[in-house]
């Protein structure tokens, strides 16, 4: 149902209360249910591809973040253009077309493995892949935004522990798969869970927009502007960092323990289980223990901290368990981010730009995670004489982001302070 505003509301029952499951919204248990099975489906490809590529067909190190860095540019415009349409289309048109995408070109680059494609097909077609895998995600965000302000962290925290629970079966059953049959396999496995995902949306994702008809509405409905927004873009750039950071957690970190120390598919597999446990385990704990906090952007500031021994942590790690310590450290850097960064800006948005804030959000947060992919590798490249020299160098990115985050942090109250006060 979409109220007179724009934004997405609960089913009602028969006395007008809201429709709940444990104390959620049945809209939410759908986007977290969409959410879980997109990214099982995505998340059994992530790490792997790279993979795939460096010991398959021996590409270096260097071009295989070429690939990720595509992504990364590819995705900044079209989650900007995702959330902007989400507003004037709604949310459910987008998230479908999203879908079908992603299962046409799944199938596509699941032939691909099979024949042993040249690898520029895997350059070319791998971003259009992670192109429409994405292009759902603005929208899908924007229906939890559209939720009451109270609502928005439990909200978000639904959608990221489902997309980690995903996370968590989707790696560690590819990497099993993977040596049982091929890599193939996976793109099979992607296709099926966007094909569900779908079904899901057609059958009970509610399709109204999130803007609204007023003209007022309709006006903040606008790109960004350094004059009027200077302190969300700030902030904006400040999350790119910190997501640039977090993600060293995925395919540098498996294109690391792969090449330097040998890990097999499977161990792989269980590190990235390891991180969508505990984010499913402890996601909505802290979240709680975070709204008691009335500093906005502390989370975020904690979240630089975990990182930042993670990557101290990484630069000294060389078995297994030392990998996994690794990977709960920066698990917890996670949580501390990407509820709490999203919610912040979901704060700042109203009825009619919903979906273009969490574009924004998407685009900044995917370009940092794409980076990453790319940065991570090429600095193994550059440091081969000794790796760990990349892990130190981003390092003093998450101190130097902390520490702009800190300074950013009294403006930003300010304003959120007086959104408190202002109604939609």
């Amino acid at each position: 149902m979409v109220d007179t505003r724009g934004s997405y509301s609960s089913t009602r029952d028969s006395e007008g209360r809201d429709s709940t499951f444990f104390g959620v919204s049945k809209q939410t248990w759908l986007v977290f249910t969409i959410y879980t099975i997109n990214s099982f489906g995505f998340s059994a490809t992530l790490p792997f591809l790279g993979v795939y590529l460096l010991d398959v067909r021996d590409v270096p190190l260097g071009e295989i973040g070429i690939v990720y860095l595509a992504t990364g540019i590819l995705s900044i415009a079209s989650q900007i253009l995702s959330g902007r349409v989400s507003d004037s289309l709604g949310s459910k048109k987008v998230m479908l077309l999203g879908y079908m995408s992603s299962l046409a070109s799944s199938l596509l680059l699941g032939y691909l493995v099979f024949s042993n494609a040249t690898v520029l097909a895997f350059f070319v077609l791998y971003p259009v892949f992670s192109l429409f895998r994405g292009i759902s995600q603005p929208a899908i965000s924007a229906i939890v935004a559209s939720q009451n302000r109270t609502e928005v962290r439990t909200g978000f925290s639904f959608l990221n522990i489902g997309g980690n629970l995903g996370f968590a079966i989707g790696p560690a059953l590819a990497g099993v798969i993977i040596q049982a049959t091929n890599y193939s396999t996976v793109f099979l496995l992607s296709a099926a869970s966007t094909t569900v995902a779908a079904l899901i949306t057609v059958i009970w994702i509610e399709g109204g927009k999130t803007a609204a008809s007023s003209g007022r509405e309709l006006a903040i409905n606008r790109w960004l502007s350094w004059t009027k927004d200077k302190s969300l873009i700030l902030l904006l750039l400040l999350i790119f960092c910190m997501f640039l950071c977090i993600g060293y957690e995925i395919t540098p970190m498996s294109l690391y323990v792969a090449n330097f120390f040998s890990f097999s598919d499977a161990q792989i597999g269980y590190l990235f289980a390891t991180n969508g446990l505990l984010i499913v385990i402890f996601q909505l704990p802290v979240t709680r223990l975070i709204e008691k906090s009335r500093r906005i952007l502390l989370p975020l500031v904690i979240s630089t901290c975990f990182a930042l021994a993670s990557f101290l942590i990484a630069g000294f790690s060389q078995t297994f368990l030392q990998w996994e310590v690794f990977m709960a450290v920066i698990t917890f850097g996670e949580i501390t981010l990407t509820v709490p960064s999203q919610s912040v800006i979901a704060y700042f948005s109203r009825a009619g730009n919903r979906g273009t804030y969490q574009g924004y959000y998407s685009a900044v947060s995917n370009a940092g995670r794409s980076l990453a992919s790319f940065w991570g590798p090429l600095t193994f490249a550059i440091f081969s004489f000794d790796p760990r020299y990349s892990w130190f160098l981003i390092a003093g990115l998450a101190l130097v982001t902390g520490l702009g985050l800190i300074a950013l942090s009294p403006l930003i109250q300010k304003e959120y302070e007086a959104t408190l006060a202002t109604p939609g």
